[in-house]
């Protein structure tokens, strides 16, 4: 079966926003899973500075146990995580 060649970038897409391992793009792509690392290190990850904007903020908690979660913020109309923060317990003032 002929496995495409992928790229760094479609690599470290398919790695950061669609959740594959590194064990599941080795076998899509038929190579080794050290050369998945290796090129999915090599991508050059361009910061795009944020700006301003409407959105409407979802906000909610989540907590594995008892004294740890992850206090999340997230625009509801793009998808976005605006902001997350790890908590031991939820308050309003972390909200605010």
């Amino acid at each position: 079966m002929g496995h495409q060649k992928p790229t760094s970038a479609n690599l470290w897409r398919e790695y950061t926003e669609g959740k594959q391992t590194y064990a599941q793009l080795a076998l899509k792509y038929g190579c080794s899973i050290r050369t998945i690392q290796r090129k999915v290190d090599a991508h050059k990850v361009c910061l795009v500075s944020p700006t301003a904007r409407s959105v409407i903020v979802l906000m909610d908690t989540t907590y594995w146990g008892r004294s740890f979660g992850v206090m999340l913020f997230k625009d509801a109309l793009s998808g976005e995580n605006l902001l997350k923060y790890y908590v031991k317990n939820e308050t309003n003032a972390l909200y605010q």
